[in-house]
């Protein structure tokens, strides 16, 4: 079993109390103070915890107002990460490919041939759709 640093421990907090008190995107976190004893940590772990969920694209600081919850959807990281791992014409295919299954399946699983993989309501796919659509663009730009 993969030991956890502290900071994916607290990261993980931090997740546990959005999903509880159920924030959603554009609503302010509570603050640093309130993370710092809820989360029985120091104030700079929780910095740090921030600082890391802010590079990933989940939260975003406005100086003087407070943390909000991101729309990581929007994010710019996925393009980066995309950058990375879609190296070769090859893997940038089968990328393609995976996305045609996906939407193979939405349009066989309503026998329609003109459902989109967006109209389906199965979120989790969507979202794998969205992804494999962000990564493929990145290796083109």
């Amino acid at each position: 079993m993969e030991e956890r640093t502290g900071l994916e421990h607290i990261v993980e907090q931090i997740h546990n109390l959005i999903e509880s008190e159920n924030i959603q995107v554009g609503e302010k976190l509570p603050s640093e103070r309130y993370l710092k004893d809820k989360l029985n940590v120091s104030r700079q772990s929780v910095r740090e915890a921030l600082r890391a969920l802010e590079l990933l694209g989940i939260i975003y600081v406005r100086r003087g107002e407070g943390t909000f919850l991101a729309d990581i959807d929007s994010h710019q990281l996925f393009q980066l990460i995309g950058r990375y791992l879609i190296r070769t014409k090859r893997q940038q295919d089968e990328i393609i490919e995976i996305k045609e299954m996906i939407e193979h399946h939405v349009k066989t699983k309503h026998d329609d041939e003109n459902m989109s993989v967006y109209d389906d309501d199965n979120q989790i796919l969507k979202k794998i759709h969205v992804l494999l659509d962000k990564y493929s663009r990145a290796f083109n730009s």
